[in-house]
């Protein structure tokens, strides 16, 4: 950019050569320190005052140039902390600060390189404002940063104007500076897994503190080493914080916790649970309806969803055309019904001893069924009864987490998806990774 060929502002070019004119010129130059008083209040950064300005006409809109300087006189020695006015060398700098009036705006300024007069060291100095060879201010990139945390990259790029390796790099840059922070204490771990690329059996593992609501860490695998490795990053400290597992019924994060983590208490998210149990309804309504008549067939059509929905949560067309598929067949409808009673125990009751008592009872009336998908149900069941009994005791869920993998597959079709997973694994940290009422800075 040149700068000698920007336009100056009509009012401020043009100076009298003569001394009829004189008055008017002094009329000029009250304007420009109205007009410079108020863009560096406008500019409203640290040790900057606005000395002149400049507008650019350009075909993607007006540029604002604020030509500024330094309100400190002096600079620190970063070596032995004197002061220091013995200014050796000026260098021009031009960097992008956030718009003003809608403009896109840019700070010409000089910085300085002094001698320190106790140590002889010569230093260039140091702005909070402006990064070491940054060539946008600090407060600009973190609007560049905030926005990538909402739009892709491309987007955020057309939106300011800028490269998209210039934007990937401020959000690099900040990003990592940002999970870089030290890890908090945690007392309720969520394990969870969400596969990028199904037909591929492609899984990233999640982990996040129920609690805080954060993700904590996104593991490239499922696989037990991985979460090994993630684990012994932990301090003795830290793991004897960590009181509760919330997982899904993968036997291999219940090996690993059981080993890594022996004091913690494992509790099968109920959802997973849920999830068991509404996948053997359906295998059940599929015999079904392949063994049915045309008229059950008809009756069963449409009916997936509905029968593995909670009840209450259906509509009163929804609840209507469920009602029909259960009358068309008795063995569908005895299987739904031990469903909803099966979700009711995990929705109403709070007491352990109370729950074991239900579920036991539960588990007879399946037996009476002799349902083979119902059984095979009892069986997961039974392989994980002490860690779905301690969710009575912790109500302790992944919900947070199904949440989560829902905001992740929006962050991968924003994208278009990542074809780097350090890059999904950042962009997931950035967004995810800090408690709600956390502050960005």
């Amino acid at each position: 950019m040149n700068i000698d060929n920007v336009p100056l502002l009509p009012a401020l070019v043009n100076r009298a050569k003569d001394a009829a004119r004189a008055v008017k010129d002094g009329v000029h130059v009250v304007i420009r320190q109205v007009t410079d008083n108020t863009l560096t209040l406008l500019l409203d950064l640290l040790h900057f005052a606005v000395s002149d300005y400049a507008i650019e006409k350009d075909a993607q809109g007006d540029i604002l140039h604020l030509f500024c300087h330094l309100t400190v006189e002096v600079g620190i020695c970063p070596h032995c902390q004197a002061v220091s006015s013995d200014i050796k060398q000026y260098k021009e700098r031009c960097v992008r600060d956030h718009d003003i009036w809608g403009k896109r705006t840019f700070l010409h300024f000089q910085i300085r390189r002094f001698e320190c007069p106790d140590c002889g060291l010569r230093f260039t100095e140091e702005l909070a404002a402006v990064g070491w060879r940054r060539r946008q201010t600090t407060r600009f990139e973190q609007v560049v940063y905030q926005q990538c945390c909402h739009s892709s990259k491309k987007e955020t790029a057309e939106q300011f104007h800028l490269s998209q390796t210039t934007v990937a790099g401020i959000f690099n840059q900040w990003a990592n500076r940002r999970i870089e922070s030290p890890r908090q204490q945690v007392r309720v771990l969520g394990m969870d897994e969400i596969a990028l690329k199904k037909r591929h059996k492609q899984y990233v593992l999640v982990l996040s503190d129920l609690e805080q609501r954060c993700v904590l860490a996104v593991l490239p695998t499922r696989e037990q080493k991985t979460l090994i490795a993630w684990l012994q990053t932990f301090t003795k400290a830290e793991k004897r914080a960590i009181q509760v597992v919330s997982m899904d019924m993968w036997r291999p994060y219940r090996s690993v916790v059981s080993t890594y983590l022996p004091h913690a208490d494992i509790v099968a998210d109920r959802f997973h649970v849920m999830k068991q149990l509404n996948e053997q309804l359906t295998k059940a309504r599929r015999q079904i309806q392949r063994r049915a008549d045309t008229d059950t067939k008809e009756a069963l059509k449409g009916s997936r969803w509905l029968l593995v929905r909670a009840g209450n949560s259906l509509t009163a067309e929804q609840s209507q055309q469920l009602q029909l598929a259960l009358d068309a067949d008795p063995v569908l409808r005895t299987a739904y019904l031990l469903k909803e009673e099966f979700y009711l125990i995990f929705e109403r009751l709070r007491d352990r001893e109370q729950a074991r008592r239900f579920l036991m009872a539960w588990i007879v009336k399946v037996q009476q069924t002799n349902n083979r998908y119902l059984l095979a149900f009892v069986k997961t069941l039974r392989n994980w009864w002490q860690q779905i009994l301690n969710y009575f005791d912790e109500r302790i869920t992944n919900g947070f987490v199904e949440g989560m993998n829902r905001a992740i597959r929006a962050i991968i079709w924003r994208a278009y998806g990542f074809r780097n997973f350090d890059n999904f694994r950042l962009q997931i940290l950035a967004e995810l990774g800090f408690p709600s009422q956390d502050t960005i800075w």
